[in-house]
């Protein structure tokens, strides 16, 4: 998101100090006011502290708002005064959110002014408090800040003008419509009890949608034109009309019934239920379905929960404004073609529908989903939100809170399992596609009934017009709007610099901007035409259905927020395992997952190589082209792909067609992924350490110079502002993973410098740690309450302080120091064990089980630690943990998926070390259920993943070693 920097704004000398105090807020308004920190005094509204003092000027509005609804007579003189005392309260509550801020500073200046402290006024000091509520809401209160303030009073009036002529508008409107009502209603309206304004973002003059009740029922006012509502309603009676197997008529998808005015409509209120069994379930997740299918068919995008009610079986899209989208061409990346293309493929797809889960990206949404069919309660990060902290006193602040964000009526049931109904949105999606595609359908007459009806166009995301409406109402900005303004273009130009189709006419900037000036989220629309038609029909001709079906296959991963809250593994052991003829079992399965991997690649006419797939971010799981990283990303599979190569030059694997062409293209686009693209992270998984030993690895493989100069170049990120920020901290993302892959670096390379840098995180870990009765541990972004384990928790980053101590990094008293912490983290470890299980106890919180055998989590990655050091140290009590680990795996055994991180691949790979079993027996296991199974990544068995560590690129790495006499890197303990 946007980055505010409030001195910009240029206040003068006098006040720079204390409106600096007071910075901009960049979190997601909730248009519902300011919620506040802290208890209020009896009666007080939390959510509105300076209320009597907006309240007082707003009074003046309120005033003639009442003479404008006196001239409504059709309205009786209570339902007059519903609508007087709902626009006053919308109003009220805008105000504040708008100038909460500047009277903050205020009530500071008052303390001030009295000879308090800039440290003094604390929690207790009410009087303060009060005398400047009693001064603020004196009449003309803004006429006297007005050499601060300048703009202030006109940009008040200005919403405030806008609010009255919306509120009036609507009185004027409902009095000559309400008899038309009727058919919405099923029978009169009757009196008008209440009306809410404000059920959406403001538009066009402060105009809101809105929620009418009357005693005949409720209906909703759009003052927005509805004819396309009207229109896709028609459209989906036309096609489930001759649909085989056509749901019931009140079971199908539909939109409400709606009356479309000049200008302006009326809805049907739609109730949110619950389904009422399993068989509506299934209903309503086909009937999600058909959706995709419909909104790929009509350009639809922007269906996010909001604009998605459950009613039972039935999802129904209320707001349909946003069809006939055509996604604007992107320039070229830098990173080639496949990349490019890639790129484009995805933005065609039904991820631009709004319906499939999808992770938001920067500082107010990072992590997350606002998709119609995910943002699944329990799986969305808390957010930031503006609060004022300690009001009524004079102490009061701004700050921000991180608070659950607010959940919609999207959902069909209290705790959705998406991942039980998953195949059924599949299904709907293929058979309604069918529908549409049966000889004798002609989408251009289906289509051509929404000619004449205005459309919507998204062209900027609406929280960075949030954002940068907040920075333009702050104190800084209404003391020097000019300047404000300056920087408000600024900001929208360079967005539309990597934001193709955003407005980079200035004139059209400058209207956003005026509509952000008076509180207004800038609306764009077209006029749907024959052009229009034809380009949506041509665009739906010829999508790649099978990717289209792929990326709804895949998108389940994206409604977790990450992989500990996914749904229960179930196991599925091979049937009769054996080793019989293994060898050529393992050539062929090796070959016959190469290919797999190479044939799934997107190609660029230069050459390049590259793939589309879920990939796990900080923000969580989402669909995109590969990024650098060794997790899911493209070093991953670059690094598979020279290894398979090497393999069949010693003779241990087949020849393939094309895996040469296929890794000299993929490493292109790794090394433009990473110099053309931020690294994240400081991660030995998901960033620049990963980039590091990903290099060091190929070098191991290829033996090219240019490969180790290129993994000094990538260790350079690890002695910047990674690691110096860094707050995951973890083996698999953050800085703890930095340490081995520089200690390799230094060794490669006989440079110092890798080892002070590696050294340097020791020292950050040892700041860092929370040490206690029962050892240390760490907190991190992922897992806050701090945890055990190898890729996230203690173990990894005591195995990675143990390996720092063996080296010649840091003083002889740092090492002994990293060691002693080391220690101490396998202590807090050792806490965790219980012996009735067998097994170490997995903390995190959320987590679907107690105890895991994985890499990631459980016992094969603690046992996988604990042997690498035993065979380093000859420590007895890392054995003994090793052995214990091996154990709790060979008790619960294979059948989960074939992965590196969490599945049967690491499981295999550290039994072998250890010497568990035949090993024979265990290369049977995972032969066999391969043959068995195919690939199996996760959750969904279909989807395609190329990654390393989660997919099919670890298949082949894991074939490729499991030949007695390979000797591959090893990404499980970076060696």
């Amino acid at each position: 998101m946007l980055l505010i920097v409030h001195g910009a704004f240029g206040p003068r000398p006098g006040n720079r100090a204390l409106l600096a105090r007071f910075p901009a807020s960049r979190s997601v308004d909730w248009k519902r006011g300011w919620k506040v920190s802290g208890s209020a005094p009896d009666g007080v509204d939390e959510s509105e502290w300076f209320a009597g003092p907006v309240r007082s000027m707003a009074r003046p509005w309120r005033d003639e708002l009442a003479g404008r609804l006196a001239a409504v007579t059709a309205l009786d003189r209570n339902e007059r005064d519903v609508v007087l005392e709902a626009g006053h309260t919308a109003l009220v509550r805008s105000l504040h959110a708008k100038l909460s801020r500047l009277l903050l500073v205020e009530l500071h200046a008052l303390r001030l002014a009295g000879g308090a402290g800039p440290d003094a006024g604390g929690t207790a000091d009410t009087r303060t408090w009060a005398a400047f509520v009693e001064q603020a809401g004196a009449e003309g209160y803004l006429d006297k800040l007005a050499d601060r303030y300048p703009c202030a009073g006109r940009r008040v009036a200005s919403v405030a003008r806008m609010s009255v002529a919306a509120a009036a508008g609507f009185a004027q409107r409902l009095a000559a419509d309400r008899a038309l009502l009727h058919p919405l209603l099923g029978g009169p309206a009757g009196p008008m009890h209440a009306v809410t304004f404000g059920a959406g973002d403001s538009h066009r003059g402060g105009l809101t949608v809105s929620r009418v009740d009357f005693a005949g029922g409720s209906v909703m006012y759009k003052p927005r034109p509805s004819e396309a509502d009207v229109a896709l309603g028609a459209l989906l009676t036309e096609l489930f009309s001759d649909f085989p197997g056509a749901p019931a008529p009140d079971e199908r998808i539909r939109v409400p019934g709606t009356l479309a005015r000049e200008g302006y409509g009326w809805a049907e209120f739609v109730h949110h239920r619950y389904c009422a069994d399993d068989a509506e379930l299934a209903s309503f997740y086909r009937n999600m379905g058909h959706w995709l299918a419909v909104l790929r068919f009509t350009g639809g995008t922007d269906m996010h929960a909001e604009n998605m009610i459950a009613a039972g079986p039935v999802p129904v899209i209320v707001d349909a404004e946003t069809l006939f989208d055509s996604p604007a061409p992107f320039p070229p990346s830098g990173r080639g073609d496949a990349v490019d293309v890639a790129a484009a493929a995805i933005r065609r797809t039904v991820l631009r529908t709004g319906l499939l889960p999808v992770r938001g990206t920067g500082f107010a949404l990072g992590g997350v989903d606002i998709s119609g069919v995910g943002a699944l309660p329990g799986q969305q990060p808390l957010i930031p939100n503006p609060v004022i902290a300690d009001g009524g006193t004079a102490a009061a602040r701004f700050q921000v809170d991180l608070v659950a964000m607010p959940t919609a009526g999207n959902h069909p049931s209290p705790t959705p399992v998406l991942s039980t109904y998953w195949d059924r949105i599949l299904a709907g999606f293929r058979e309604m596609t069918a529908h549409l595609l049966r000889p004798g359908a002609d989408p251009y007459r289906l289509l051509a009934r929404f000619e004449g009806a205005r459309a919507r166009r998204i062209l900027r995301p609406t929280q960075a017009y949030v954002d940068i409406g907040r920075m333009l109402w702050h104190p800084a900005s209404l003391h020097d709007e000019a300047s404000a303004v300056e920087r408000a273009r600024d900001i929208l130009l360079r967005n539309a610099e990597v934001l193709p189709g955003a407005p980079t006419e200035h004139t059209a900037v400058d209207g956003e901007i005026a509509d952000l000036l008076a509180g207004d989220v800038p609306m764009f629309g077209f006029t749907v035409d024959e052009a229009a038609v034809r380009n949506t029909v041509e665009d739906w001709r010829t999508a790649d259905f099978a990717l289209e079906e792929s990326v709804i296959q895949d998108a389940l991963v994206g409604a977790y927020l990450n992989e500990r809250s996914l749904p229960a593994r179930v196991q599925a052991a091979a049937h009769e395992p054996h080793a019989r003829d293994r060898e050529r079992r393992r050539r062929e399965q090796a070959a016959r997952m190469v290919r797999r991997l190479c044939d799934g690649a997107v190609r660029g006419e230069d050459g390049t190589a590259t793939w589309i797939s879920p990939v796990f971010t900080p923000a969580g799981w989402s669909i995109r082209v590969l990024p650098a990283d060794l997790y899911t990303g493209q070093g991953g599979v670059v690094l598979t792909l020279a290894e398979y190569a090497a393999e069949v030059r010693a003779g241990r694997a087949d020849e393939v067609p094309g895996v040469t062409e296929t890794f000299d293209g993929a490493l292109r686009v790794l090394m433009s992924t990473e110099d053309r693209t931020p690294t994240p992270s400081a991660g030995a998984f998901s960033g620049a350490a990963s980039q590091v030993w990903t290099w060091l690895a190929l070098h191991r493989v290829l033996g090219e110079s240019r490969l180790l100069e290129r993994a000094a170049a990538r260790a350079v990120l690890l002695e910047g502002r990674l690691v110096e920020d860094d707050v995951e901290v973890d083996l698999l993302n953050g800085a703890a993973g930095g340490i081995v892959p520089l200690l390799n670096l230094a060794a490669a390379t006989g440079q110092d410098r890798w080892l002070a840098a590696a050294a340097h995180i020791g020292r950050r870990l040892t700041g860092l740690a929370t040490v206690d009765a029962s050892g240390a541990r760490w907190t991190t972004r992922l897992n806050p309450e701090g945890i055990g384990g190898f890729a996230h928790g203690a173990t990894g980053i005591g195995w990675a302080l143990s390996r720092l101590a063996l080296s010649e990094a840091g003083s002889a008293a740092e090492r002994h120091d990293w060691a002693r912490l080391a220690e101490l983290a396998f202590a807090y470890q050792e806490s965790l064990y219980q012996p009735s299980h067998g097994n170490w106890l997995d903390v995190r919180i959320g987590a679907e089980e107690d105890f895991f055998t994985s890499w990631c989590h459980g016992s094969a990655g603690i046992g996988t630690g604990m042997l690498d050091l035993h065979r380093r140290t000859g420590d007895p009590a890392h054995l003994d943990m090793a052995r214990r680990a091996a154990q709790a795996c060979a008790a619960e055994g294979f059948g989960w998926s074939h992965t590196l991180c969490h599945g049967d691949l690491g499981l295999w790979q550290f039994l072998t070390s250890m010497n568990v079993g035949d090993p024979a027996d265990l290369d049977g296991e995972i032969l066999t259920s391969l043959e068995q199974r195919g690939p199996v990544g996760g959750l969904a068995r279909e989807a395609f993943s190329p990654s390393l560590m989660s997919g099919l690129a670890g298949v082949v790495h894991t074939l490729l070693r499991m030949h007695g006499s390979a000797s591959l890197p090893d990404p499980l303990v970076l060696d």
